[in-house]
């Protein structure tokens, strides 16, 4: 069954834009994710490929994805996982999420760069989630760096940080979603941004879900976050 839709489109120059889906299960595996978020990328104009992401963001429950669903799915690491992205069919590599702490340890060449944009954003988020890629052995590959910023859901907020991506990264494509704060209210949708950087140059994007906020009790109304 489909609980909701995110729509992911691209706010920088490469136009990148797909929809995720939410689902209660995934037939195709014989393992119970009842407790975690579940969502399908289908392939599209812009990547030629499935893709299933298992999230932990039901705080209430788990912090972090059970060891035993990270055997399931192949994805041999020994840290602390907040979600992970495998490609359909399974390829070697994988993508996971973490957060700063456990980034910290990697020595990646994009670790400063990561923590000066964080502070872009202090006092606007309730979450900040990394994420990156990871060869079949578990190890880090070091060319790239996704960071999640999870704000606070308010109009006030949504300003604030496009303010923030105007001055810094100079992008002016917000009509889309300036459009969605005309009648405003929490309960409509969650969103949230990616800044990616890599070996290509930034990449910023921006996320909505559609048509309700999934996150409103056990993710957008808690404060403290690692």
């Amino acid at each position: 069954m489909i609980k909701y839709q995110m729509y992911e489109r691209e706010l920088t120059k490469g136009g990148v834009y797909q929809h995720h889906t939410c689902v209660d299960k995934l037939d195709e595996y014989d393992i119970d994710l009842y407790d975690y978020e579940i969502n399908i990328t289908p392939k599209n104009e812009t990547s030629p490929h499935d893709y299933i992401h298992i999230s932990c963001l039901r705080k209430t429950i788990d912090d972090y994805v059970r060891k035993s669903v990270l055997d399931y799915f192949n994805i041999p690491v020994d840290f602390p996982v907040v979600y992970f992205t495998r490609k359909v069919p399974f390829r070697p590599e994988f993508k996971c999420g973490f957060y700063l702490n456990t980034y910290k340890k990697f020595k990646s060449k994009y670790f400063r760069q990561t923590l000066e944009t964080i502070k872009l954003f202090k006092g606007l988020y309730n979450d900040v989630i990394l994420a990156g890629d990871f060869r079949k052995d578990g190890l880090f590959i070091d060319e790239s760096i996704n960071i999640e910023i999870m704000p606070i859901q308010s109009k006030e907020i949504y300003y604030k940080i496009r303010k923030i991506l105007v001055e810094t990264y100079h992008i002016d494509n917000f009509d889309t979603y300036d459009s969605l704060f005309n009648d405003y209210s929490i309960d409509k949708f969650h969103f949230h941004i990616k800044i990616k950087y890599s070996n290509d140059g930034t990449i910023v994007k921006f996320y909505n879900t559609h048509p309700i906020n999934p996150f409103l009790n056990y993710y957008d109304n808690k404060k403290n976050f690692r």
